[in-house]
């Protein structure tokens, strides 16, 4: 019997299949239709990789970049496979791969493949690929280096990471004037990754290496791209079924496409379950533990004498004042929350950033006005109190028996 869950989750999403994201795409193609480089920020398995393949899907071209499709050249890096020991040049050999194929078939006394051979004979030194990457605007080309996973190359222990590639590689950019657009993914934001390479800076006036790019955040889906997502599970999926995966999964594509294949399973191998939502809940929360886990440690260490870093303890805040709304006798357990909410505040800035990501949304009814969004990653953020025992057992026995 064919597989026909629709709802697949672990690969990137093939272009064909990517649901929502149409404002991001947009705003980045026109960027790459205007020679502007861009950074793709999103927490990890919120969608960046699947967002490049659609940029250099052959059969979404000409609906991206209209009249420039035929003069782009991608090149796609994924900086997981860079090794330690990889140099400059060898980066240059391999990035530049798609420009050595384009002009094979021009012949070897045509400028561009001149300055090419050049160009690696000379091993990508600065100013030889300035000149190729010239004669690549002269060609009326524009070369398209994807680089997925750029905080990767962010480690003491990688030849990349120093002020001579990070500065070469923004010169390059800047100085090509269109011909080279840069398209970066990473797993914190620009500010971030600014902060981690600041301490290359000469001055402290001085340019930040990203300051060229301008960021584009993939948070939650909005309200329209979730319904249009779910309703791919209209043959098993009621309203309730639908009302039920927002508010456990939010507006994360991942946590939205594991939570609605559960469900699509229960229902296609019709169990018999007194509350299939439970089901849902205790096996979302199995399957994701390793994903809530790096998004957990991908927020930045910006409290580095605190256990937890500043957006954790925000996160635990907003998680207390919620549970606080609960029907649970938490002082007859001898339980003081509010004592423990006393070690976690908030800041407008904090809280501002966790909606962009879409890990919070607004919620008047309860005290501080936010709420956990996913609600999945509620009992996870309790359970990252350390002692407390007996309230985090309240909170996960609570949390899953609840419908």
């Amino acid at each position: 019997m064919p597989h026909n869950n629709p709802f697949i989750y672990g690969n990137p999403v093939a272009p064909a299949k990517l649901l929502g994201r149409k404002r991001e795409l947009r705003q980045i193609a026109g960027r790459i239709y205007t020679g502007q480089s861009s950074i793709i920020t999103g927490l990890p398995r919120s969608g960046k990789t699947s967002v490049l393949e659609y940029l250099i899907a052959p059969e979404k071209q000409v609906e991206l970049y209209a009249d420039k499709a035929d003069k782009l050249i991608f090149s796609y890096w994924d900086a997981c496979t860079c090794s330690p020991e990889f140099t400059q040049a060898q980066f240059w050999e391999y990035v530049l791969k798609p420009i050595q194929e384009r002009i094979a078939p021009q012949g070897t006394n045509s400028p561009l493949y001149k300055a090419y051979q050049t160009c690696q004979e000379n091993h990508f030194e600065p100013y030889e690929l300035e000149k190729l990457i010239a004669e690549i605007k002269k060609s009326n080309c524009q070369l398209l280096l994807i680089i997925d996973e750029f905080d990767q190359l962010l480690d003491s222990s990688f030849s990349l990471y120093t002020p001579d590639f990070l500065g070469g590689l923004r010169s390059q950019v800047q100085r090509g004037k269109g011909a080279l657009v840069l398209v970066i993914t990473a797993n914190i934001s620009r500010s971030q990754l600014n902060e981690e390479t600041r301490h290359f800076r000469k001055s402290e006036t001085g340019s930040d290496y990203l300051n060229h790019l301008e960021e584009i955040v993939l948070g939650a889906l909005s309200n329209s791209e979730i319904d249009k997502l779910l309703h791919q599970g209209d043959t098993h999926f009621t309203d309730d079924d639908r009302r039920f995966i927002k508010d456990i999964a939010g507006g994360y594509p991942y946590l939205l496409e594991v939570a609605a294949s559960i469900l699509w399973e229960i229902y296609e191998e019709k169990k018999v379950l007194i509350n299939p939502h439970q089901h849902v809940k205790r096996e979302l929360y199995l399957k994701v533990a390793d994903t809530l886990n790096a998004i957990w440690k991908s927020w930045p260490q910006l409290m580095i004498k605190e256990h937890f870093t500043s957006l954790q303890k925000v996160v635990i805040s907003v998680a207390l004042a919620e549970v606080k709304k609960w029907k649970i006798n938490f002082k007859k357990q001898g339980i003081n929350i509010d004592h423990i909410t006393k070690r976690f505040n908030g800041k407008e800035a904090e809280l501002r950033q966790l909606e962009r990501y879409g890990f919070l949304i607004k919620d008047t009814a309860i005290l501080g006005g936010w709420r956990i969004y996913p609600k999945i990653f509620l009992p996870f953020s309790i359970q990252k109190l350390e002692g407390y025992d007996d309230l985090k057992d309240l909170v996960v026995q609570k949390f899953f028996e609840s419908s």
